[in-house]
Protein backbone atom coordinates (compact mmCIF):
# COMPACT_ATOMS: atom_id res chain seq x y z
CA UNK A 1 0.00 0.00 0.00
CA UNK A 2 1.05 3.50 -0.82
CA UNK A 3 2.16 5.76 1.78
CA UNK A 4 -0.58 8.19 0.23
CA UNK A 5 -3.18 5.36 0.24
CA UNK A 6 -2.35 4.56 4.10
CA UNK A 7 -2.24 8.21 5.15
CA UNK A 8 -5.86 8.78 3.51
CA UNK A 9 -6.92 5.68 5.46
CA UNK A 10 -5.76 7.17 8.98
CA UNK A 11 -6.92 10.78 7.89
CA UNK A 12 -10.51 9.30 7.74
CA UNK A 13 -10.10 6.66 10.92
CA UNK A 14 -9.47 10.04 12.24
CA UNK A 15 -12.42 11.68 11.19
CA UNK A 16 -14.32 8.65 11.86
CA UNK A 17 -13.34 8.74 15.71
CA UNK A 18 -13.22 12.51 16.54
CA UNK A 19 -17.30 12.39 15.28
CA UNK A 20 -17.49 9.77 17.59
CA UNK A 21 -16.41 11.17 20.03
CA UNK A 22 -18.67 14.47 19.52
CA UNK A 23 -21.71 11.99 19.17
CA UNK A 24 -21.18 10.57 22.47
CA UNK A 25 -20.87 14.11 24.06
CA UNK A 26 -24.00 14.92 22.32
CA UNK A 27 -25.68 11.26 23.07
CA UNK A 28 -25.17 11.19 26.83
CA UNK A 29 -28.04 12.19 29.19
CA UNK A 30 -27.39 13.32 33.11
CA UNK A 31 -23.59 13.87 32.94
CA UNK A 32 -22.49 17.48 34.27
CA UNK A 33 -20.38 19.13 31.20
CA UNK A 34 -17.15 19.49 33.94
CA UNK A 35 -17.42 15.61 34.18
CA UNK A 36 -16.83 15.52 30.59
CA UNK A 37 -13.97 17.58 30.54
CA UNK A 38 -12.60 15.85 33.04
CA UNK A 39 -13.28 12.44 31.34
CA UNK A 40 -11.45 14.02 28.07
CA UNK A 41 -8.43 15.19 30.61
CA UNK A 42 -7.86 12.04 32.40
CA UNK A 43 -7.98 9.93 28.65
CA UNK A 44 -5.08 12.52 27.02
CA UNK A 45 -2.93 11.89 30.38
CA UNK A 46 -3.92 8.06 30.39
CA UNK A 47 -3.06 8.10 26.65
CA UNK A 48 0.69 9.61 27.63
CA UNK A 49 1.47 7.06 30.69
CA UNK A 50 2.80 4.41 28.30
CA UNK A 51 5.68 6.96 26.81
CA UNK A 52 6.31 7.89 30.55
CA UNK A 53 6.76 4.06 31.65
CA UNK A 54 9.11 3.92 28.45
CA UNK A 55 10.87 7.04 28.69
CA UNK A 56 11.07 8.69 32.58
CA UNK A 57 12.51 11.77 31.24
CA UNK A 58 9.63 12.38 29.28
CA UNK A 59 8.03 15.77 31.85
CA UNK A 60 11.74 17.15 31.28
CA UNK A 61 10.71 20.13 29.64
CA UNK A 62 12.79 23.48 29.04
CA UNK A 63 9.38 25.63 28.91
CA UNK A 64 7.16 25.10 31.47
CA UNK A 65 5.17 28.23 31.61
CA UNK A 66 4.61 27.92 27.72
CA UNK A 67 3.52 23.59 28.51
CA UNK A 68 1.14 25.06 31.09
CA UNK A 69 -0.74 27.79 28.95
CA UNK A 70 -0.87 24.98 26.20
CA UNK A 71 -2.50 22.82 28.70
CA UNK A 72 -4.66 25.98 29.77
CA UNK A 73 -5.89 26.22 26.57
CA UNK A 74 -6.36 23.15 25.54
CA UNK A 75 -9.13 22.85 28.84
CA UNK A 76 -11.25 25.81 28.04
CA UNK A 77 -10.87 24.89 24.19
CA UNK A 78 -12.58 21.52 25.72
CA UNK A 79 -15.36 23.27 27.38
CA UNK A 80 -16.18 25.47 24.58
CA UNK A 81 -16.19 22.57 21.87
CA UNK A 82 -18.63 20.07 23.90
CA UNK A 83 -21.17 23.34 24.68
CA UNK A 84 -21.07 23.85 20.72
CA UNK A 85 -21.75 19.90 20.28
CA UNK A 86 -24.28 19.96 22.66
CA UNK A 87 -26.55 22.85 22.02
CA UNK A 88 -25.79 23.01 18.15
CA UNK A 89 -26.65 20.10 14.99
CA UNK A 90 -23.69 18.19 14.77
CA UNK A 91 -22.95 19.25 11.26
CA UNK A 92 -22.87 23.10 12.07
CA UNK A 93 -20.69 22.49 15.26
CA UNK A 94 -18.09 20.66 12.96
CA UNK A 95 -18.39 23.25 9.97
CA UNK A 96 -17.94 25.71 12.96
CA UNK A 97 -15.36 24.10 14.00
CA UNK A 98 -13.51 24.30 10.83
CA UNK A 99 -12.79 27.99 11.06
CA UNK A 100 -9.98 27.19 13.59
CA UNK A 101 -7.79 27.45 9.96
CA UNK A 102 -9.05 30.89 9.54
CA UNK A 103 -8.24 31.69 12.67
CA UNK A 104 -4.45 30.54 12.21
CA UNK A 105 -4.25 32.54 9.45
CA UNK A 106 -5.34 35.81 10.97
CA UNK A 107 -3.09 35.34 14.36
CA UNK A 108 -0.11 34.11 12.25
CA UNK A 109 1.30 37.72 11.83
CA UNK A 110 0.90 38.98 14.89
CA UNK A 111 1.57 35.94 17.41
CA UNK A 112 4.56 34.76 14.90
CA UNK A 113 5.54 37.28 13.37
CA UNK A 114 4.52 35.29 9.85
CA UNK A 115 4.06 37.50 6.03
CA UNK A 116 0.39 36.70 5.47
CA UNK A 117 -0.23 38.08 1.93
CA UNK A 118 -3.15 38.96 0.82
CA UNK A 119 -4.17 35.77 -0.86
CA UNK A 120 -4.19 34.04 2.05
CA UNK A 121 -5.79 37.10 3.57
CA UNK A 122 -8.97 36.86 0.43
CA UNK A 123 -9.45 32.88 1.54
CA UNK A 124 -9.75 33.92 5.26
CA UNK A 125 -12.07 36.55 4.69
CA UNK A 126 -14.70 34.28 2.06
CA UNK A 127 -14.49 31.77 5.02
CA UNK A 128 -15.53 34.17 7.57
CA UNK A 129 -18.41 35.19 4.88
CA UNK A 130 -19.22 31.20 5.41
CA UNK A 131 -20.16 31.61 9.01
CA UNK A 132 -22.08 34.57 8.13
CA UNK A 133 -24.34 32.34 5.70
CA UNK A 134 -24.86 29.28 8.28
CA UNK A 135 -25.82 32.08 11.02
CA UNK A 136 -27.36 34.12 8.07
CA UNK A 137 -28.93 36.54 11.90
CA UNK A 138 -32.66 37.49 11.45
CA UNK A 139 -33.25 35.05 8.56
CA UNK A 140 -36.12 32.02 8.96
CA UNK A 141 -34.37 29.22 10.31
CA UNK A 142 -31.41 31.25 11.54
CA UNK A 143 -28.83 29.37 13.72
CA UNK A 144 -29.73 31.13 17.19
CA UNK A 145 -27.23 33.61 18.74
CA UNK A 146 -26.81 32.76 21.80
CA UNK A 147 -24.40 30.51 23.81
CA UNK A 148 -23.58 27.27 21.72
CA UNK A 149 -22.82 29.28 18.81
CA UNK A 150 -20.10 31.75 20.52
CA UNK A 151 -18.52 28.67 22.09
CA UNK A 152 -18.34 26.79 18.65
CA UNK A 153 -16.46 30.13 17.80
CA UNK A 154 -14.43 30.49 20.88
CA UNK A 155 -13.54 27.00 20.49
CA UNK A 156 -12.15 27.46 17.33
CA UNK A 157 -10.64 30.77 18.24
CA UNK A 158 -8.53 28.25 20.94
CA UNK A 159 -7.73 25.65 18.42
CA UNK A 160 -5.68 28.12 16.73
CA UNK A 161 -3.72 29.70 19.88
CA UNK A 162 -3.38 26.06 20.32
CA UNK A 163 -1.60 25.63 16.98
CA UNK A 164 0.26 28.99 17.32
CA UNK A 165 1.61 27.38 20.72
CA UNK A 166 2.44 24.03 19.41
CA UNK A 167 4.04 25.50 16.88
CA UNK A 168 6.18 27.26 19.39
CA UNK A 169 6.71 24.31 21.74
CA UNK A 170 7.43 22.21 18.91
CA UNK A 171 10.93 24.04 18.00
CA UNK A 172 11.95 22.88 21.54
CA UNK A 173 9.95 20.09 23.23
CA UNK A 174 8.93 16.59 22.36
CA UNK A 175 5.66 15.64 21.10
CA UNK A 176 5.25 13.40 24.08
CA UNK A 177 6.39 15.70 26.29
CA UNK A 178 3.79 17.94 24.90
CA UNK A 179 1.41 15.40 25.57
CA UNK A 180 2.54 14.93 29.04
CA UNK A 181 1.90 18.25 30.16
CA UNK A 182 -1.47 18.76 28.31
CA UNK A 183 -2.98 16.08 30.21
CA UNK A 184 -1.22 16.97 33.23
CA UNK A 185 -2.57 20.73 32.99
CA UNK A 186 -5.56 19.85 32.59
CA UNK A 187 -6.69 16.97 34.99
CA UNK A 188 -5.48 19.84 37.37
CA UNK A 189 -7.71 22.21 36.28
CA UNK A 190 -10.61 19.84 35.63
CA UNK A 191 -10.93 17.99 38.32
CA UNK A 192 -11.78 20.78 41.43
CA UNK A 193 -14.46 22.28 38.63
CA UNK A 194 -15.88 18.58 38.59
CA UNK A 195 -15.79 17.37 42.20
CA UNK A 196 -18.95 18.75 43.69
CA UNK A 197 -20.93 17.33 41.01
CA UNK A 198 -19.33 13.92 40.72
CA UNK A 199 -21.75 11.43 41.08
CA UNK A 200 -22.51 7.35 39.99
CA UNK A 201 -23.52 7.70 35.95
CA UNK A 202 -24.14 4.76 36.17
CA UNK A 203 -22.79 1.78 33.84
CA UNK A 204 -24.07 2.63 30.29
CA UNK A 205 -22.83 6.11 30.68
CA UNK A 206 -19.47 5.60 32.52
CA UNK A 207 -18.74 3.29 29.14
CA UNK A 208 -19.57 6.70 27.52
CA UNK A 209 -17.22 8.93 29.56
CA UNK A 210 -14.42 6.18 28.94
CA UNK A 211 -15.13 6.36 24.85
CA UNK A 212 -15.16 10.12 25.32
CA UNK A 213 -12.01 10.27 26.72
CA UNK A 214 -9.99 8.01 24.88
CA UNK A 215 -11.45 9.34 21.46
CA UNK A 216 -9.65 12.43 21.83
CA UNK A 217 -6.58 11.12 21.86
CA UNK A 218 -6.94 8.23 19.79
CA UNK A 219 -7.81 10.57 16.81
CA UNK A 220 -4.91 13.15 16.78
CA UNK A 221 -2.27 9.94 17.06
CA UNK A 222 -4.04 8.11 14.36
CA UNK A 223 -4.08 11.97 12.39
CA UNK A 224 -0.35 12.84 13.13
CA UNK A 225 0.70 9.81 11.74
CA UNK A 226 -1.20 10.36 8.83
CA UNK A 227 0.67 14.32 8.59
CA UNK A 228 4.11 12.26 8.92
CA UNK A 229 3.44 9.80 5.63
CA UNK A 230 2.50 12.74 3.01
CA UNK A 231 2.30 16.56 3.28
CA UNK A 232 -0.31 18.43 5.05
CA UNK A 233 -1.99 20.05 2.03
CA UNK A 234 -2.14 16.05 0.86
CA UNK A 235 -4.28 14.79 3.20
CA UNK A 236 -5.96 18.13 4.40
CA UNK A 237 -8.87 17.35 2.21
CA UNK A 238 -9.52 14.11 2.85
CA UNK A 239 -9.72 15.06 6.86
CA UNK A 240 -13.53 16.79 5.59
CA UNK A 241 -15.04 13.39 5.20
CA UNK A 242 -15.55 13.94 8.85
CA UNK A 243 -18.36 16.81 7.60
CA UNK A 244 -19.78 13.64 5.76
CA UNK A 245 -19.94 11.47 9.22
CA UNK A 246 -21.67 14.17 11.46
CA UNK A 247 -24.71 15.20 8.71
CA UNK A 248 -25.44 11.55 8.44
CA UNK A 249 -25.27 10.78 11.87
CA UNK A 250 -27.11 14.12 12.93
CA UNK A 251 -29.79 12.54 10.45
CA UNK A 252 -29.77 9.18 11.25
CA UNK A 253 -29.82 9.92 15.26
CA UNK A 254 -30.72 13.03 16.03
CA UNK A 255 -33.26 14.04 13.21
CA UNK A 256 -30.82 17.14 12.22
CA UNK A 257 -31.56 17.96 8.56
CA UNK A 258 -28.82 19.90 6.45
CA UNK A 259 -30.46 23.20 4.38
CA UNK A 260 -28.94 24.57 1.64
CA UNK A 261 -27.29 27.32 3.67
CA UNK A 262 -25.14 25.33 5.61
CA UNK A 263 -24.04 23.54 2.33
CA UNK A 264 -22.99 27.16 1.16
CA UNK A 265 -21.27 28.10 4.57
CA UNK A 266 -19.41 24.81 4.60
CA UNK A 267 -18.37 25.56 1.02
CA UNK A 268 -17.37 28.54 1.62
CA UNK A 269 -15.16 27.70 4.84
CA UNK A 270 -13.94 24.56 3.58
CA UNK A 271 -12.91 25.60 0.62
CA UNK A 272 -11.15 28.46 1.79
CA UNK A 273 -9.48 26.34 4.41
CA UNK A 274 -8.26 24.16 1.61
CA UNK A 275 -6.64 26.96 0.11
CA UNK A 276 -4.85 28.32 2.99
CA UNK A 277 -3.45 24.46 3.86
CA UNK A 278 -2.33 24.42 0.04
CA UNK A 279 -0.72 28.01 -0.23
CA UNK A 280 0.99 27.48 3.00
CA UNK A 281 2.51 24.07 2.05
CA UNK A 282 4.00 25.92 -1.35
CA UNK A 283 5.45 28.64 0.92
CA UNK A 284 7.00 25.77 3.49
CA UNK A 285 8.27 24.30 0.23
CA UNK A 286 9.70 27.87 -1.21
CA UNK A 287 11.32 27.99 2.06
CA UNK A 288 12.85 24.72 2.33
CA UNK A 289 14.27 24.53 -1.23
CA UNK A 290 17.92 27.14 -0.63
CA UNK A 291 18.04 25.14 2.74
CA UNK A 292 18.31 21.98 0.84
CA UNK A 293 20.51 23.01 -1.91
CA UNK A 294 22.88 24.42 0.85
CA UNK A 295 22.79 20.95 2.18
CA UNK A 296 23.50 19.31 -0.87
CA UNK A 297 25.96 21.49 -1.76
CA UNK A 298 27.86 21.14 1.39
CA UNK A 299 28.02 17.30 1.45
CA UNK A 300 30.95 16.91 -1.24
CA UNK A 301 32.71 19.50 1.16
CA UNK A 302 32.64 17.31 4.21
CA UNK A 303 32.82 14.20 2.26
CA UNK A 304 36.41 15.82 1.39
CA UNK A 305 37.24 16.35 5.28
CA UNK A 306 35.63 12.80 6.24
CA UNK A 307 33.34 10.37 5.80
CA UNK A 308 29.73 11.14 5.95
CA UNK A 309 27.59 8.59 8.04
CA UNK A 310 23.74 7.38 6.77
CA UNK A 311 22.92 9.09 9.71
CA UNK A 312 24.30 12.16 9.38
CA UNK A 313 23.34 12.67 5.84
CA UNK A 314 19.31 12.42 6.76
CA UNK A 315 19.69 14.75 10.12
CA UNK A 316 21.03 17.05 7.53
CA UNK A 317 18.57 16.75 5.28
CA UNK A 318 15.56 16.69 7.24
CA UNK A 319 16.59 20.32 8.31
CA UNK A 320 16.61 22.22 11.83
CA UNK A 321 12.87 21.54 13.57
CA UNK A 322 11.17 18.86 10.86
CA UNK A 323 9.70 17.05 13.05
CA UNK A 324 9.53 17.63 17.79
CA UNK A 325 10.07 14.11 17.95
CA UNK A 326 13.60 14.69 17.02
CA UNK A 327 14.07 16.84 19.97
Amino acid sequence: MSPFAKAALLSVAAGFIFNLETTVVKAIEGVPLATLVLARALGQLGWTLPALLRDPTLPRTRALPMQVFRGLLSVVSWYTYYIAFVGLPLATATVLSFTSVLFVTALAGPVLGEKVRWRRWSATLIGFAGVVAIVRPGSVGAVALDWPLAASLASALMGAAIVLTTKTLARTERTGTIMFWIGVVAVAVALPVALPGLAWPGWTNLLLLVLCGLCGPFAMHLWINALRMVDASVVAPISYVRLVFAAATGVLLFEEVPDAWLGLGAALIVGSALYITRREAQVAQRRAAPLAANAQAAIPIQSAIQPVKPEAARASSSGPGSSPNSR
